[in-house]
């Protein structure tokens, strides 16, 4: 109980985030049932992408943002 109060902690603060960076927000089912949190940063030459995800069982919780890289 107290990892699930945990989790949705984590994807709330996560959409806030998600809020904050003008980033796509996706919520969807998943196939299978699975418990966690995420954080990546994928760089490009152009841009970073940056991805966070909360697993709630069998609802996934996807923060999605790119910025310009620094310098």
């Amino acid at each position: 109980m107290i990892i699930l109060i945990f989790l949705l902690l984590v994807a709330f603060i996560f959409i806030l985030i998600g809020h904050l960076k003008n980033g796509e927000i996706i919520i969807s089912p998943i196939k299978g049932f699975m418990f966690g949190f995420l954080y990546h940063k994928e760089e490009y030459i152009e841009e970073d992408e940056y991805t966070l995800q909360c697993l709630l069982g069998v609802i996934s919780v996807n923060v999605i943002w790119k910025n310009l890289p620094n310098g």
